[in-house]
């Protein structure tokens, strides 16, 4: 019987940089981690019950509705539902890295001070220790979550045999200034900020691991190019699901995709030929690392 997957939700952070492409924030997670033990993954995590609180959803109808979050989602969802994605991103990044997106009488929240840095840092232990809720906090601090900042960029589903499934929105967001992201070390052991080519490139040389959505998600980022190029890609974005295929491609372990020549016609669990023609839209585990290959030829 397959594993129903549980919402949950994830956020790219987009960091301004020298280069073409912009930076995007990475953590490890910890090798005893339940979910991607050691890889390095965009924050984010499963979506709570208190994400759909009607009380905080009120406070941010200025920037986004739950029925407005519906709509963007564009799925058969309840609109209380679907605000929680955009909370639980937040909530997340906060847990996860340290890092708030959030506002105060107007104004983006700037942890320079290092009385209110310390202040939140407080907030954030007694979060992870279970003695502060998100909800709480917001409430405490009268802050207003920057919830339109951020964009609906793509939808994982987790492979219908794993023993562990989840249904992951991922949202694009700029980062806010004068915040640094900080591992919470139960979670994640580690945070930085890598453009999307270094990230593949440290995959590819065998000192970064990649999960297949990482990877995928790190490829289509350095191909849109700019900041901007991405969050204006996100904003005019069909999101459609991906529910990848784990199957053997030749004597390699791989994933198909939809739009792949093998996806409609092979089960999960079933191998194909490495050598195919018509469009190829899938991954193989190499050297480590997950290597897409995509080809449009018919």
């Amino acid at each position: 019987m397959e594993a129903r997957p549980a919402d949950s939700a994830t956020l790219i952070l987009l960091r301004a940089s020298t280069g073409a492409e912009p930076e995007v924030l990475l953590v490890a997670r910890h090798e005893n981690s339940r979910a991607f033990g050691g890889a390095h993954v965009f924050p984010g995590g499963l979506v709570d019950r208190d994400d759909a609180a009607q009380e905080l959803h009120q406070t941010l109808a200025p920037r986004l509705s739950a029925t407005g979050a519906a709509t963007i989602l564009g799925e058969d969802i309840a609109p209380e539902a679907a605000l929680a994605f955009w909370v639980a991103a937040i909530r997340e990044l906060f847990e996860e890295a340290g890092i708030l997106l959030a506002a105060v009488d107007g104004s983006p929240l700037r942890l320079t001070d290092p009385g209110l840095r310390e202040r939140f840092s407080t907030h954030r232990r007694a979060l992870l220790d279970g003695t502060l809720s998100f909800n709480e906090l917001v409430a405490h601090e009268r802050l207003e979550l920057l919830v339109d900042e951020l964009r609906y960029f793509s939808r994982w589903i987790t492979p219908s045999n794993a023993p562990r499934r989840y249904d992951a929105r991922f949202f694009v967001a700029p980062a806010p200034a004068d915040q640094v992201p900080l591992h919470d070390d139960r979670e994640t052991t580690a945070a930085e900020w890598l453009s999307p080519r270094a990230a593949l490139a440290r995959a590819a040389a065998g000192s970064l691991v990649l999960t297949p959505p990482t990877a995928r998600t790190l490829d289509e980022l350095h191909e849109l190019g700019t900041r901007d190029h991405i969050l204006a890609a996100a904003r005019n974005r069909k999101v459609t699901p991906i529910l990848p295929k784990l199957v053997q491609i030749g004597d390699r372990m791989g994933m198909l995709y939809p739009g792949d020549v093998d996806y409609d016609r092979t089960e999960t669990g079933g191998s194909v030929p490495a050598d195919r023609e018509g469009p190829l839209n899938r991954a193989v585990m190499e050297d480590g690392g997950w290597r897409r290959l995509r080809s449009d030829r018919p």
